[in-house]
């Protein structure tokens, strides 16, 4: 902790412009100052979306896992349903259109858990995290070439092991897990 009683300052932004505009990934280039006085004349930032996650849990006591594979890492991982904000539409909204299209779930009862930045150095987008209780299987799932999902139902405890031994390690994932193990309770029994 420092002593230094000087507040913290932002940098001020020179000019900015698109060092790539792709469909899914956007990428500008900012010539910032520093409150030092030293100019970076190469701050890449991606402008990325809104995320949305949910953690379905279902009336008789178990987590709505999603196991897909992660091509940036190769590898095939649990992770909760999770995606894009869409233009209209809320960020609650999106999670429970999320969970039903990616687990065929749906939840009358669902509460918002927070929003949390997940790379504010390099990511603009947020993530809002949320619980769906008493997640029933009664939605239609969508079919993704680009994302296979097999759908997977955990016990808490189940789901405490496969975090554990690394099964389960996407930020925010395990964040949004651990956020609903404190709602639901269940933080006090692992």
């Amino acid at each position: 902790m420092s002593d230094d009683n000087s507040q913290i300052k932002p940098w001020e932004l020179i000019s900015s412009s698109k060092a790539l505009d792709e469909r899914w990934f956007s990428v500008r280039k900012d010539v910032v100052k520093l409150p030092s006085g030293k100019v970076l004349d190469d701050y890449f930032v991606w402008e990325s979306p809104d995320i949305v996650v949910i953690a379905p849990f279902t009336k008789d006591g178990k987590f709505v896992l999603c196991e897909q594979y992660r091509h940036a890492i190769n590898t095939v991982l649990y992770q909760l349903p999770a995606g894009g904000v869409g233009k209209n539409e809320t960020a609650e909204q999106a999670a429970i259109r999320e969970m039903e299209e990616e687990t065929g779930y749906v939840s009358s009862k669902v509460t918002f858990l927070r929003t949390v930045s997940v790379y504010p150095t390099k990511l603009t987008g947020l993530n809002h995290l949320f619980l769906a209780e008493n997640a029933v299987p009664e939605g239609v799932k969508e079919e993704d070439e680009m994302e296979p999902t097999r759908i997977v139902l955990k016990t808490p405890e189940e789901l405490w092991a496969l975090i554990n031994d690394g099964s389960v390690h996407i930020a925010d994932s395990l964040i949004t897990i651990l956020l609903a193990f404190k709602k639901l309770g269940l933080d006090k029994s692992l």
